[in-house]
């Protein structure tokens, strides 16, 4: 909400990140913003409920270079200022944190995100249907904190399941991701041989020595989502490579840095190959193949994600189910107050554990001031 300064400045407040620390760790507090001025098309959003990320997390621990001192790329918001998106002050809406076609605009990332009681969106994005409106009920935390990420996570589903049907799925990483899509090629593949590599008590550890005689089992053709920490997606590339034969195809969803990467006995710049399929297109996905003794590896990744993929992504999410999806992901919920606490919390630990309990998925509720 709103306020107004004790010179007559209206202000918000906004989830702000400190300088970094000597670790690179860039800590957290609540502080009071001026509240953006417009520009002509711009909208002003109020967000309702927005998401905690695993890109977020890599950003607060240094690990990212991203600029922006307000975090946040997903979740739900209500329309402020419409600019020229034509909704009703009130709306309720998503953004798109991607722009395909200006690399400027990544919300929360080199532009003030939705950690904040208001968030200007430029003119420029607005243009590009990237304000997109959601249906009642997506406010719901659950709801909110994992549209985008399943989005991703169904976008890449989509690229694979163009390209073929798998028999088994490996799923390298159990964050918020990882577990989405687990539970989503599950739905879409029934039944689906599934192998979690993590560090969950559901998950086999990357370095289980059991590990590579678990992947050789795997039937054929197999699936891989790697969907770690950005430090862990060429060691798992690598031992996906080495490890598991026959017909597999690899669904990059981690980033990872640029350079070459040994695959399939060459060297490939996975980092521009998985950026090659970017906001839904182009359609066909491009899907790179290689040969090795072994079989063939068939190589995807993706960057953002469309408005169909969002859309799809907060339908599942509001399904009625005894068990409905990400119901697991979700593990804390709190006010901006609570996130800074939280945020701090576990930047000043060793995990991503707090109060006994590891953080996946945590959802900022914003609302009227106490």
């Amino acid at each position: 909400m709103s306020a107004v300064s004790a010179v007559g400045a209206v202000t918000h407040r906004a989830l702000v990140r400190r300088p970094p620390d000597a670790r690179g760790r860039t800590f957290v507090e609540v502080a009071e913003l001026p509240t953006p001025r417009l520009g002509p098309g711009d909208a002003l959003l109020a967000p309702a409920v927005v998401g905690i990320c695993g890109t977020d997390w890599q950003i607060l621990r240094g690990l990212r270079d991203d600029p922006s001192p307000v975090l946040g790329h997903e979740g739900v918001a209500r329309v402020v200022e419409p600019g020229d998106t034509g909704l009703p002050v009130g709306s309720m809406v998503t953004v798109n944190p991607t722009h395909p076609g200006d690399p400027s605009f990544l919300l929360g990332h080199n532009l003030p995100g939705l950690w904040a009681e208001r968030t200007r969106i430029p003119a420029t994005a607005v243009r590009a249907g990237l304000v997109i409106p959601v249906p009642a009920g997506a406010d719901r935390a659950r709801v909110a904190a994992l549209a985008e990420p399943l989005a991703s996570v169904l976008y890449g589903l989509r690229i694979a399941a163009h390209t073929l049907r798998p028999a088994a799925l490996v799923v390298w990483g159990d964050g918020i991701v990882g577990r989405l899509a687990r539970e989503a090629w599950q739905r879409e593949f029934p039944p689906l041989r599934t192998l979690l590599v993590g560090h969950g008590a559901d998950a086999v550890d990357p370095h289980d020595p059991g590990l590579p005689e678990l992947l050789a089992d795997l039937p054929a053709p197999a699936a891989v989502v790697i969907a770690t920490p950005r430090t862990g997606t060429r060691e798992a590339l690598s031992v996906v490579d080495r490890q598991l034969p026959g017909t597999v195809l690899v669904d990059v969803h981690a980033g990872l840095p640029s350079g070459a990467v040994p695959l399939a006995g060459r060297e490939l710049d996975v980092a521009t190959l998985r950026a090659a399929n970017c906001g839904g297109g182009p359609w066909p996905p491009r899907v790179h193949a290689f040969d090795r003794p072994t079989g063939p590896l068939l190589l995807c990744g993706h960057r953002g994600v469309a408005r169909e993929h969002l859309l799809e992504a907060i339908d599942l999410l509001r399904e009625r189910r005894d068990e409905p999806l990400g119901h697991h992901v979700l593990t804390h919920e709190v006010d901006l107050a609570g996130a800074a606490e939280l945020v701090n919390s576990v930047l000043a630990g060793t995990g991503r554990v707090l109060e006994g309990r590891r953080v996946l998925k945590a959802a900022i509720r914003l609302g009227e001031r106490p």
